[in-house]
């Protein structure tokens, strides 16, 4: 039987910004800018907060990634009167610095490396009238790999 880890993560998801420098004496240091570091921070807390809860070991070999961003709905459209449905979002932030940050996040917590990645399915949505954004978060052990 496939293990499946699944968790939805309350917020307005955030995506991996550009690394930022910093001179150290002689050395040049790279970090996360401190928007990106807060998104993983939460994700960790969320996901480490369920694996400890449901006593979840490590997901083992490869590893089906499905992720679905719910952004919340510009102040304008909230405010109308007649009801928004959800759309697909095609403004920022990109779809992969979303998946990166998520990806990152997880690492070590529900799988040991984000290699065990092989397959990815993900999508950015914009919510309905009166939704609160989210991030879906699915990891499925993989079978046998399958032509197609």
């Amino acid at each position: 039987m496939k293990n499946t880890f699944t968790i939805t993560i309350p917020g307005e998801p955030v995506s991996q910004g550009r690394p930022r420098f910093a001179r150290q004496g002689n050395y040049v240091k790279a970090y996360d800018p401190k928007k990106s570091r807060q998104g993983k921070e939460a994700v960790r807390f969320f996901v480490a907060d369920k694996v400890e809860r449901e006593h979840w070991l490590h997901l083992e070999g490869p590893l089906h990634m499905r992720v679905q961003f719910g952004i919340k709905l510009p102040t304008s459209q909230e405010r109308k009167r007649t009801p928004v449905p959800r759309k697909w979002r095609t403004k920022k932030p990109d779809l992969d610095n979303l998946v990166k940050l998520v990806k990152d996040a997880c690492s070590g917590i529900i799988y040991l490396d984000d290699n065990q990645i092989v397959k990815l399915s993900a999508e950015k949505i914009q919510c309905a009238q009166g939704e609160k954004p989210f991030t879906k978060i699915q990891f499925t052990e993989m079978d046998e790999l399958v032509d197609f």
